[in-house]
């Protein structure tokens, strides 16, 4: 074990699990006041004084999730730093250093101890318990009814916008049967299930870049050891990845041989993909333009979309964020575009970094209800702020150098 821990990769990594084991713990400090998990007396008592020495204390809860976040994105950094790489991007020593068939499972023991905390940033995972609960308890469509129709049961005393019809599509509420069925109809079990079952798409993720990504190795820690993923997938309980990685695994299909295997298999996934959440039918152009034989009608915009399809999907899958219908950014909004982020070509660097302020920036937008405890209009006008600003800066301050370039480029 001592070997294992000498060079500075390894002693980074644990650091980095080591930071989300705290993080586990300080999640506990934001688990509602009328939500019991456990009666077990150790557990009781650690509860009871999370929230009286941080729950109710909102300089302190401000001031250790800054620091926490602070750590978690320093540590995140200094690793895609010190990542073993050549100049094509591999791995330097197979020996010193985890092997491309290994690399699926790292973000999951790095990411494991999210798997027994609160989802302190999120009430998202009650709806889908309790719609899950909807369709087999109370045999009601969960599409049409709401939470506030079963306004006796003990589970809704807990849940936000219970009086809104689920927003998500029909593949998701069958989907989340399976871990209402698990769990044997008992919110502790249920709950722990759920959180599981957002741990394996953590995985399926990893495991289809992994088999799809032979030479941009060096990129695949950049998404998948990202703090916004890990926290808002695992902790959170978000299930954007079951939405983006059969996405994500359709459209690498399509960019492979045409057998008619392939575009099926391809099909069915993005089908299953938009069943989730009905975001990912805007790639249906991309899917369209890499199956269907239309390189001869156009062949420069077709050479452009076959070079630029990731980063294409990217953008496409950012722009919903920016309709009235998304009401306003959310952190794990930007899952949609940040699993694209290994395959996206060099000449889109920009990009690809204004991803990464957008995860910072998008984590820090927390800090005003941490501080003010609640979502008043000023505190969500702070929030956009926080979220927004750097990102324009970003892009203001490289239009500027871009044109500084060019008018140097000509003069010389």
């Amino acid at each position: 074990m001592s070997k294992l821990f000498k060079n500075k990769l390894s002693r980074c990594l644990l650091l980095y699990f080591l930071l989300l084991v705290i993080y586990t713990i300080f999640s506990y400090s934001l688990t509602a006041p009328n939500l019991v998990l456990s009666n077990w007396s150790p557990y009781w008592r650690f509860q009871t004084w999370m929230w009286a020495n941080f729950f109710n204390n909102r300089q302190l809860l401000t001031g250790t999730y800054l620091i926490l976040l602070v750590s978690l994105f320093m540590t995140y950094f200094r690793i895609i730093k010190i990542w073993p790489k050549t100049q094509q991007g591999e791995w330097q020593s197979q020996r010193r250093y985890p092997g491309v068939k290994m690399v699926w499972w790292l973000p999951l023991l790095i990411a494991s101890p999210l798997v027994l905390s609160n989802n302190a940033l999120s009430y998202d995972v009650f709806n889908y318990i309790f719609n899950a609960k909807m369709v087999v308890a109370y045999q009601a469509n969960p599409h049409l009814q709401t939470a506030l129709s079963f306004a006796t049961d003990d589970w809704t005393r807990f849940m936000h916008n219970t009086h809104t019809p689920a927003p998500y599509f029909y593949g998701w509420t069958g989907l989340s049967l399976l871990p209402y069925f698990l769990g044997g109809g008992k919110f502790l079990s249920t709950w722990l299930i759920f959180r599981l079952f957002s741990f394996l798409s953590l995985g399926l993720l990893s495991l289809s870049l992994v088999k799809n990504i032979k030479k941009q190795n060096i990129w695949l820690p950049l998404l998948l050891l990202n703090p916004l993923l890990l926290i808002e997938v695992v902790s959170n309980v978000h299930n954007d990845l079951w939405m983006m990685t059969p996405a994500l695994t359709a459209i690498l299909l399509a960019t492979r041989k045409k057998t008619s295997k392939n575009i099926l298999i391809s099909f069915t996934l993005l089908l299953f993909s938009a069943s989730i959440k009905l975001a990912t039918l805007a790639l249906i152009p991309i899917w369209l333009a890499l199956v269907l034989p239309w390189k001869k009608a156009w062949p420069k915009l077709h050479k452009f979309i076959i070079g630029n399809w990731p980063f294409l999907t990217s953008v496409l899958l950012f722009l919903p964020l920016l309709t009235p219908r998304s009401k306003q950014f959310l952190p794990w909004y930007l899952i949609w575009s940040l699993v694209w982020l290994p395959l996206i070509n060099k000449k889109w660097q920009a990009w690809k970094i204004s991803l990464i302020i957008l995860s910072i920036s998008s984590m820090l937008r927390y800090i005003p209800y941490f501080w003010a405890g609640n979502y008043q209009e000023n505190i969500i006008f702070q929030q956009r702020l926080i979220t927004w600003t750097p990102f324009i800066l970003f892009w203001i301050i490289n239009f500027f150098i871009a044109s500084w370039r060019a008018r140097t480029a000509r003069l010389q």
